[in-house]
């Protein structure tokens, strides 16, 4: 067996296009229709090269690959030498150990048939004698003396016309594979051959150690074999392409469904039409709404001081509002201005007449019975406002009366409109 980098004429540290290159070359060269005089030996170098590419080719066998160059190579001589002379020696494996590094090829088969050389026939033959292996170790391990303790079984590799469950519950268990091997023959030293205690000790150490080491190194082995195989096997790749052909039907259908429930909810709600009694319902429920609205307006009406111009949420804060001192002057405020304007409507019509003096005197006493109150506060600046505002009105009244008596045609254009006389009414009310 040749190192498949030579079959390629490659060096080892070669990179992916070289290695294709490579392929490409020596298949030209060894491609059975341009050998035609030599075909037995063309159709081999054409295996070899197609092998040697597919390994190469993948990242991951070729790393494997070169992790293990030596013992693959060694493997077909190892074979041939056998166990012969003389028994077991330390360190070596025995006759019955099956080599796994010549199945990693695809010259270990002719073609994908189910006969003794064919892909089916010799990795069924393989999985078979190493599930034998495993049922003997089991039967000779701790393990089998155990309570309820049951013998491992592993699915056979099968034929080219295995079922998918068939196909794929093989994998399934071997990729998961768990040996039961002791590997005793891994072990490097005889520890009845040591002289003391200590030595003993540090022999069995020793040979455990081995024994992780080569029992690790078989399964990964066992589990790169099964990779290996599956994907060479030509089952499953026409059972995925037969499942990815199912799911999209069904992913189709799906859609085809949802579709066509859409359509019929959008003709449902198209041809809907609402019954009498629910038209009745939404007919009462809008005009409670507008009820509802009239009265929160008429209530929020009541709670409102015309004099201070201030809306409140509550009876009770109006009430409380009402007994404050701010609204008490704010009204007798009001209370002066609505007499002076009654007074001087009164003197205009002809019916009553007061001397200027007498209105002044009257102005005077009535400052003095509301004083100015003190303070830095928002409250008494409010207030000191209303009373200049106060005392600015009754001289405009009374000029306002100089005028009128003077000109008929002003007196008759100062009447009060009768938004004046209703706003009158309404501060009336209040106080």
């Amino acid at each position: 067996m040749r190192c498949l980098y030579e079959v390629l004429s490659v060096d080892k540290a070669a990179d992916d296009d070289t290695i294709k290159k490579a392929y490409r070359k020596a298949a030209l060269i060894w491609h059975p229709d341009k050998n035609q005089h030599r075909l037995e030996e063309a159709d081999a170098a054409f295996k070899e090269i197609q092998n040697a590419y597919e390994v190469l080719s993948d990242k991951h066998e070729r790393a494997w690959y070169d992790s293990h160059r030596d013992q693959i190579l060694r493997s077909g001589e190892r074979h041939q030498a056998g166990g012969g002379g003389g028994g077991f020696t330390p360190g070596e494996r025995p006759d019955d150990e099956i080599n796994l590094f010549q199945y990693f090829s695809s010259s270990c088969y002719s073609g994908f048939g189910d006969g003794p050389k064919g892909f089916y026939g010799v990795y069924s033959e393989l999985f078979k004698a190493l599930a034998e292996q495993e049922a003997a170790a089991f039967t000779a391990s701790d393990a089998a003396g155990a309570k309820n303790a049951t013998a491992p079984i592993y699915p056979s590799f099968g034929s080219s016309d295995s079922a998918a469950a068939e196909v794929f519950g093989f994998y399934r268990s071997w990729e998961s594979f768990v040996t039961y091997k002791d590997f005793a023959w891994a072990d490097p030293y005889n520890p009845a051959q040591a002289p003391n205690r200590q030595v003993r000790r540090k022999m069995e150490d020793e040979n455990r150690k081995a024994r992780r080491v080569q029992r690790r190194e078989y399964l990964d082995n066992v589990r790169e074999l099964v990779a290996f195989v599956k994907k060479r096997d030509k089952r499953v790749a026409k059972f995925q392409a037969e499942e990815a052909v199912r799911r999209a039907e069904q992913q189709a259908a799906e859609a085809a469904r949802r579709a066509a429930e859409r359509e019929e909810r959008l003709r449902r709600a198209a041809e809907y039409e609402e019954p009498d009694w629910v038209k009745a319902s939404e007919a009462v429920d809008s005009d409670s709404e507008d009820s509802d609205a009239a009265a929160e307006e008429e209530q929020q009406q009541q709670h409102f001081c015309i004099v201070c111009e201030k809306r409140f949420r509550s009876a009770g804060q109006l009430a409380n509002h009402e007994r404050s001192r701010a609204h008490r002057e704010a009204l007798a405020a009001l209370m002066e201005v609505l007499q002076e304007e009654e007074a001087w409507l009164l003197n205009e019509d002809g019916s009553e007449k007061q001397p200027e003096a007498a209105a002044a005197a009257k102005r005077g006493q009535q400052q003095q019975q509301v004083p100015a109150r003190k303070g830095k506060g928002k409250k008494a600046k409010k207030q000191q406002q209303k009373q200049r505002q106060m005392q600015q009105l009754p001289s405009s009244s009374s000029s306002s009366s100089s005028s009128s008596s003077s000109s008929d045609e002003e007196s008759d254009a100062a009447q009060p409109r009768p938004a004046e006389n209703s706003r009158m009414q309404r501060i009336r009310l209040a106080a």
